[in-house]
């Protein structure tokens, strides 16, 4: 049952073949004060339908494994979004197959994590996409949307000078203004004058239109 108050849970639906690799998932969701999980299946048709039936079913986020969704999976991200418009959809992945990114992406994909990655780490990215808007990516995904998109984006870099480059690149990442103003030894004032500054020339006023200009 989703709950009205401001201190309520983010409600996470599950889409796992591996049932290993689910439990201990499901189980880590349960320890964490931010999550509950709200739906777990093994195939996208059997999501589809309990949504499609539950209208009252509203997942934050719908965590989907490419090894549940096949090319035609893929295709069901776009329905899953016109079903539940709201809803964050992120794929979970063993393997970095370009192909399969780049077409996860295109059906509407909000995020894609590595199975690879510890609990921690991903539930932080969740977490910071769901508070944030910043979209929920493993450090290889990251990567390469970011070099893909940079040359199919209209954004201004010509006016950017590389320490701002570098700036945006961390908060891409999604590290806060004081991790990035201590991994480049700066101080806090002078990242946010570095973020002003690059707010202008992109023509932006948030850091969730930075994040629109360079992942969608």
């Amino acid at each position: 049952m989703l709950s009205i108050n401001l201190n309520r849970k983010y409600q996470i639906g599950i889409i796992e073949e591996d049932a290993q690799f689910s439990d201990d998932l499901i189980l880590h969701i349960s320890q964490n004060s931010h999550f509950s999980t709200c739906l777990n299946t093994n195939s996208t048709s059997n999501a589809f339908r309990i949504l499609y039936n539950h209208p009252s079913l509203n997942p934050d986020m719908l965590l989907l494994s490419t090894q549940a969704a096949d090319a035609e999976g893929m295709e069901e991200i776009k329905e899953f979004k016109e079903l539940k418009p709201e809803m964050q959809v992120v794929l979970l992945t063993k393997e970095e197959n370009k192909h399969i990114i780049q077409m996860a992406f295109d059906q509407g994909a909000d995020g894609y994590l590595m199975k690879t990655e510890n609990f921690d780490s991903m539930e932080h990215k969740m977490i910071h996409m769901l508070e944030y808007g910043q979209p929920a990516m493993s450090q290889q995904i990251f990567r390469y949307m970011l070099f893909r998109n940079r040359g199919d984006k209209p954004v201004k870099k010509d006016q950017l000078t590389r320490k701002e480059q570098e700036i945006i690149d961390m908060v891409l990442e999604g590290m806060s203004y004081k991790e990035v103003a201590a991994t480049l030894h700066l101080s806090l004032n002078t990242i946010q004058y570095h973020m002003k500054n690059i707010f202008l020339k992109l023509d932006i006023k948030t850091k969730t239109e930075l994040f629109k200009m360079y992942f969608h």
